[in-house]
């Protein structure tokens, strides 16, 4: 599968294709792409309106800077330094990359502007490729952790453990302090990158507000993740607009199209499943920071007894920009940035 359907790349209109490395280290091989065997006379010869724009030219010589959160620079310098230098001997580049820690950019110098922009492709490539991997680091959320919501999850979670439910503990339970809604997530790398999400977040501010309005939500019945009840991994809370208008699906859409070019490209924009995590298996010590197989557990009980279970309605808290594995003052995600939050009284 890894050959039929490999992970790809997308910059811009083109699409790269990623090839597994030769180890964890290196998980890129960034010298089996088709589209860079590229010869020195290729290089040398590339046309003009093939060169990269950023690509400049001083005294007979080429160079480009490349803005890369220094999180990513591991990824081109690979092994021991081998990317780099393979990068370095099939460009005819050089390529000088900051210290780790340091926020600078990355620049590339060349005696042919041909080879300088091939470098800026191959590394744009092979950082967005570890963005992919590093997992993301912020997310767009509701929050659903006001005081009658956690109370109705607290009556919930003791009905749930009365039922003696197959492989359920009390650590599968969501935090209820963190009860939300992920809108989408984001891998934000530095302050740079922060600021620019919280920025684009808030141009969207007035066009969301008019679309929400006073708009209250409720939560309430029960649905799982997968097809069979026996075997749940993630169960959860539907969600809707208290007023039965579609407000809160519009709202989500135009936020999921202005905010895709930060989104991470692992959901669909068009379809994005709102709903309210009560019950997780990945939330069990024994799976967390771990990579042995989530352990399911029988929720067909829970579905039976408690489908249509009301955990109630909120004012819609508006949408934050809020940093994954943290803990504000309130218990809550610590929020960077917020919008369309409900006037104070």
């Amino acid at each position: 599968m890894d050959v039929m359907k490999p992970p790809m790349v997308f910059l811009g209109k083109f699409c790269y294709r990623v090839n597994p490395g030769d180890s964890n280290n290196e998980p890129y091989n960034t010298s089996s792409y088709t589209d860079f065997e590229e010869d020195e006379q290729y290089v040398a010869d590339k046309k003009v309106e093939d060169v990269d724009p950023r690509v400049t030219e001083k005294d007979g010589r080429f160079s480009a800077s490349l803005d890369i959160p220094s999180a990513l620079f591991k990824f081109v310098i690979g092994k021991k330094g081998e990317t780099k230098k393979r990068l370095e001997y099939e460009t005819k580049c050089k390529i000088v990359i900051p210290q780790r820690g340091q926020e600078r950019p990355i620049v590339i110098k060349g005696s042919h502007a041909g080879g300088v922009s091939s470098a800026v492709t191959r590394i744009e490539v092979i950082t967005e490729s570890g963005r992919e991997k590093s997992g993301f680091t912020h997310f767009i959320s509701i929050p659903a952790n006001s005081a009658a919501i956690v109370n109705s999850f607290s009556r919930f979670k003791e009905q749930v453990i009365d039922l003696n439910c197959g492989g359920i503990d009390e650590d599968v339970f969501q935090n209820p302090s963190k009860l939300h809604l992920t809108i989408g997530t984001m891998t934000l790398l530095n302050d740079t990158e922060i600021n620019m999400a919280t920025s684009l977040l808030h141009s969207t501010a007035d066009t969301l507000s008019s679309i929400i309005g006073n708009s209250r939500l409720r939560f309430q019945g029960l649905a799982y993740m997968n097809d069979d009840p026996s075997a749940v991994d993630v169960l959860y809370a539907t969600v809707k607009s208290a007023d039965g208008s579609d407000r809160l699906e519009q709202a989500v859409a135009h936020l999921t199209s202005d905010l895709s070019s930060l989104l991470n490209k692992d959901f669909e924009r068009d379809s994005v499943k709102l709903h309210l995590t009560l019950i997780n298996s990945v939330f069990r010590k024994e799976t967390k920071g771990s990579t042995q197989q989530r352990r399911t557990y029988d929720a067909s009980k829970i579905f039976k007894e408690l489908k249509d279970f009301d955990f109630g309605e909120i004012e819609f808290p508006g949408f934050h920009l809020s940093q994954r594995f943290s803990t504000g003052c309130d218990g809550y995600y610590e929020t960077v940035t917020a919008i369309c939050t409900p006037l104070s009284p």
